[in-house]
């Protein structure tokens, strides 16, 4: 089995920037997400073809009202009431112009709810190895500024298409020029577009608000999630978090379509008043013409419904249509490449269930790189029995981490195995086996959630009693009762309200109250007073009781009395052996540690206490 490889860094994946841009196959793969709103697309199809077919006939019926009671009759009544049909039909295309547009509004925030959720969960199953090579700036702008792109262009631009290009300048300065009284009569609905504007305006301002809002929050669902990863998948919490996301996502998507439904209003409110600005242009138009025909010709007449028909209505430029267009397409190139990157470390076709492990810890012949040309680890081969401490020291970037790392396989190693209890880590199920392990940070990740929530994120069935019991094993429940709300207390993002010290003590008791078989804690006492290191060292104490524990340390004296000290240097383990052997052998640990050790250590007294 050495000679398995898994997927890791020494796999050498491509990143998503790799691969050649090809707009047209994320075109292609964009459009799939319209299959399952096929009913509402014809809805909205069937909606605007008929605002457009009473748009088209009303010039036909305002010709035909002109031929038969202007020119031939001259019968006012009955143009009148041919013009209260002409009203009617410009309703009947209102109506339906609102339908399509608002069906279009919930299509797309349709698609974008499910091109977020499908990019969080592929997310959620990538792995370490992903996030260590692209910046995680660049996943947030991916998962919100890309989609974002997206959406403006299904909802924006394709609806801004449908209502065409208009140039109100152009069309203001002819009609002055044409005739003023005209022009003037068609500045009459301007006050009614007015009003409709600022009514429209405000209801989408304060849902613009709620939208952004909500936006906010999940953008900060998204960035608490992705620098939490560790923490997600040591705890197995991947379906917890889906669910959390899934309802910050829904309460987005809502937003969003309130704000979208009150702005479209303003497209059919524009053409409504489009429609009385035709009407009250013929009616004025077609009564001068008669009062007066020297001056107010039939011609005349239909040029400036024309202009009024081409000034009322919404518009949108060609090129920024195009512009969005194209900005859509890479955006969703960027999603579907994060959807194309490698996922999760892989799972054994009949993985092994993790219960029951005892803590027998072996490295075979390990060797393991980021890359093809740095090597981290070469050789490293160990044993470790249940209950014993192993101590991991050497100087920084030796790779103390990256043997952690890969035994809790966030990465897989490139050459030898790793085995607990006798079998390769990659047999077993890759949940169950960080489910049996314990880390416990320099610097341990909090949510934006209650002390309470953080310390059941490992354990959520755990009593209430059995709760405070690991805190106050951990030395953390004094100081989280002195608080105005206890356990209720809301941290703030990486619980960064409470000191360091506390954040580890807090650390502490989480991993406690998931009851580990394998505990790894890395550095927990640095840069933390002496106070505050002893209250960890005698929590620390408590918690490596009958467990394997593996300890990372950059002050050799916190490791003194460790069962077995592996020194790392140059990649490789260079000496091993109890502190005592390795004093008299006189090598490299001997080198570190009388640099080092020039004052008394709490931390020997907790690991005397602690053997």
């Amino acid at each position: 089995m050495s000679g398995r490889r898994g997927f890791g860094p020494g796999m050498h994946g491509a990143l998503p920037g790799d691969k050649p841009k090809d707009l047209k196959a994320a075109g292609r793969r964009l459009l799939r997400f319209f299959g399952r709103e096929k009913g509402l697309l014809l809805f909205s199809l069937v909606m605007l073809a008929a605002a457009a077919a009473l748009n088209a006939i009303a010039p036909t019926v305002m010709g035909r009202a002109i031929t038969e009671h202007l020119e031939r009759s001259l019968d006012l009544p009955l143009f009148f009431r041919q013009m209260l049909v002409l009203l009617a039909i410009y309703l009947g295309a209102f109506l339906a112009g609102a339908g399509g547009t608002l069906a279009i509004n919930v299509i797309s925030n349709r698609i974008i709810f499910r091109l977020r959720r499908q990019a969080f969960e592929h997310v959620q199953r990538l792995a370490v190895a992903y996030f260590d090579r692209v910046g995680i700036g660049d996943m947030i702008s991916r998962l919100t500024n890309d989609v974002e792109t997206v959406y403006h262009f299904i909802s924006n631009g394709l609806a801004g298409s449908l209502n065409g290009i208009f140039t109100i300048v152009g069309v203001l300065v002819a009609m002055i020029a044409l005739n003023l009284p005209m022009t003037l009569v068609l500045f009459l609905i301007v006050p009614v577009l007015l009003v409709l504007v600022r009514a429209i305006g405000k209801v989408v301002r304060k849902a613009a608000a709620e939208r952004q809002r909500q936006v906010g929050a999940l953008s900060a669902a998204i960035e608490e999630s992705v620098s939490g990863m560790k923490v997600i998948q040591s705890f197995h919490r991947e379906v917890q978090e889906r669910r959390k996301f899934d309802e910050v996502n829904r309460s987005a998507r809502d937003a969003s379509i309130a704000m979208e439904s009150a702005s479209y209003m303003m497209v059919p409110a524009t053409q409504l008043v489009n429609g009385l600005a035709l009407v009250l242009v013929l009616g004025f138009g077609g009564a001068m013409a008669v009062l007066n025909p020297a001056v107010y010709s039939i011609g005349l007449v239909a040029a400036f419904l024309v202009y009024a028909r081409r000034f009322m209505q919404p518009f949108q430029q060609i090129s920024n249509v195009y512009n969005l267009f194209n900005s859509a397409l890479a955006g969703a190139e960027r999603i579907f490449e994060v959807f194309d990157s490698r996922e999760e470390i892989p799972q054994a076709e009949h993985p092994r269930p993790a219960d029951g492990i005892a803590g027998h810890v072996e490295f075979r012949s390990v060797g393991f790189g980021y890359t093809p040309d740095r090597q981290v680890l070469g050789d490293i081969s160990f044993e470790t029995h249940p209950g014993e401490l192993t101590a991991i020291v050497g100087p920084t970037g030796a790779g103390k981490t990256t043997i952690i790392n890969l035994l809790c396989r966030f990465y897989d190693v490139d050459e030898g195995e790793i085995r607990v209890d006798g079998t390769d880590i990659r047999d077993y199920d890759v949940h169950a086996l960080r489910a049996s392990m314990g880390v416990v940070l320099q610097e341990p990740f909090f949510f934006a959630a209650t002390i309470r929530e953080n310390l059941l994120y490992g354990r959520p069935g755990a009593s209430e009693e059995q709760m405070v019991e690991a805190a106050r094993t951990a030395n953390a429940h004094h100081f989280v009762t002195c608080l105005p709300k206890g356990y209720d207390t809301e941290l703030t993002e990486r619980g960064m309200n409470l000191s360091q010290g506390e954040r580890q003590l807090l650390g502490i008791a989480r991993t406690l109250l998931a009851d580990p078989r394998i505990l790894i804690l890395d550095e927990a006492t640095s840069s933390v007073d002496s106070l505050t290191e002893r209250h960890i060292q005698q929590a620390v104490r408590r918690l490596m009781k009958g467990r394997t524990s593996f300890v990372i340390a950059h002050r050799l004296s916190t490791i003194k009395r460790a069962d077995r000290l592996l020194v790392i240097h140059d990649h490789r383990i260079v000496e091993r052996g109890t502190h005592d052997e390795l004093m008299a052998a006189g090598g490299f640990y001997r080198q570190l540690y009388t640099l080092q050790f020039e004052r008394p250590e709490t931390f020997e007294e907790s690991f005397e206490q602690a053997r």
